[in-house]
């Protein structure tokens, strides 16, 4: 039985369009014209590969081919957008709280919602930060993410904030890890501080901060850039200062209105700074060093929007990132 008459004009169009791909002296144009077509009518308009060979006289593995190099050759750009990659934007909320931005965080599958902040916060790190710029960071339970979370970022020094402190299921290690974790990301100097956050008297915090080691890391906070922190609501399991006071310390703060720590700085529910003997104890960034800087703010804890409402309101923090839950329940709260 001889060939079909169509499939032979198709075999030889074909072979005579693949040939000239791979050959740029004769028909290159109009077999990239003929990419941009196929790619048009396949990505754009969804025509099947089996349609496009009908429609062009060309078998489906010619097609098939034809599209493939459009896409090696840049012809075609395929883009997928996550919606969880750049969080929700919430501007309405930011200009109720009197700070430059709030995202919202989604977590994807299998993502803890810890984790899904530290992503977005890198995504601000990655908006703000500049070449040779001097990055502060504090450790927390969210924070602890932010490594596995960063693209590339231009070179920065890193000033740690806070010295380190163990929590539930977290050890001293993984806090001072934290900063050596992004100085190797970053390339930069870092001015790690070996010394606790809070220590048992002010006469301890007194010859550790006299130590030129930690004086040097309390020092270098004074011209940071940016900084990353965490906002930890005042009572159990919001806070990693929390635990390691006494329960009389715990209320006598509580009684005195405060509802918010950052960094082992407290503050009341006007974003005042409480003052105490408490604050001869710890050792970390001074309030005045963080309002220099702008401040991107992690928010984990649901269920405590006064904590984040004071944190805008103190001054100390320009972009906040929370989770869906509590900026409903911030936004509720100020209505």
């Amino acid at each position: 039985m001889g060939r079909n008459v169509s499939s032979e004009r198709q075999d030889a169009q074909g072979g005579a369009l693949v040939g000239a791909a791979e050959s740029p002296d004769a028909d290159g144009e109009s077999v990239e014209a003929l990419k941009v077509v196929l790619a048009t009518e396949h990505y754009l308009d969804s025509v099947s590969k089996v349609e496009l060979a009908r429609r062009h006289g060309l078998s489906r593995f010619q097609v098939a081919r034809l599209l493939d190099e459009a896409r090696d050759e840049g012809i075609v750009r395929i883009e997928i957008v996550d919606p969880t990659a750049a969080g929700r934007d919430i501007a309405p909320l930011a200009r109720q709280l009197g700070i430059a931005s709030v995202t919202v965080a989604s977590s994807r599958p299998g993502e803890s919602m810890r984790a899904a902040i530290a992503r977005q916060v890198a995504g601000l790190l990655r908006a703000h930060l500049r070449e040779g710029a001097r990055l502060g960071v504090a450790w927390s339970r969210t924070l602890m993410h932010l490594p596995a979370a960063l693209g590339p970022l231009p070179s920065a020094d890193i000033v740690q904030l806070v010295g380190p402190l163990s929590a539930k299921g977290y050890s001293t290690a993984q806090s001072s890890g934290l900063v050596h974790a992004l100085g190797r990301h970053v390339g930069g100097q870092v001015w790690a501080l070996p010394a606790p956050l809070i220590v048992d008297s002010p006469q301890v915090a007194a010859s550790l901060r006299a130590m030129e080691e930690v004086r040097t890391a309390l020092d270098a906070a004074d011209t940071l850039d940016v900084a990353t922190v965490s906002i930890g609501a005042w009572s159990t399991g919001a806070s990693t200062l929390w635990a390691r006071l006494r329960p009389d310390e715990q209320q006598r703060a509580r009684d005195a209105g405060v509802v918010a720590e950052i960094s082992g700085i407290l503050l009341d529910r006007d974003g005042a700074v409480w003052h105490s003997a408490m604050e001869d104890r710890v050792i970390g960034v001074r309030p005045d060093q963080l309002r220099r800087a702008r401040v991107i703010a992690a928010a984990p804890a649901v269920g405590h929007p006064e904590a984040v409402i004071a944190a805008a309101r103190s001054g100390l923090v320009d972009d906040l990132v929370l989770a869906p839950e509590l900026a409903d329940q911030v936004a509720a709260r100020l209505t």
